[in-house]
């Protein structure tokens, strides 16, 4: 893995690729993650791309970076949706 630095604080004390949590029941986990909606004027098959987000956290100073799986594919989905 390459030597990666904290954007804060310069700490190289990162922690990649942590899952985000959002409230559960005993059993369930839900990942948060991110959408955008193809056709958001559609009354249904709005086309919608989901992708789940993932944490970089700073040990040092707490600063969090997030990203996502396939940036691509929700930029195509949105795109789509501006030119309509």
């Amino acid at each position: 893995m390459e030597n990666m630095k904290c954007s804060r604080c310069g700490s190289d004390k990162i922690m990649p690729n942590l899952r985000i949590h959002d409230r559960y029941r005993v059993g369930h986990e839900n990942c948060i993650g991110i959408e955008v909606l193809g056709k958001p004027g559609a009354a249904i098959f709005k086309e919608t791309h989901k992708e789940f987000m993932r944490a970089t956290a700073c040990g040092d100073c707490g600063n969090v970076e997030f990203t996502v799986d396939n940036p691509k594919g929700l930029w195509e989905t949105y795109t789509k949706s501006q030119s309509q």
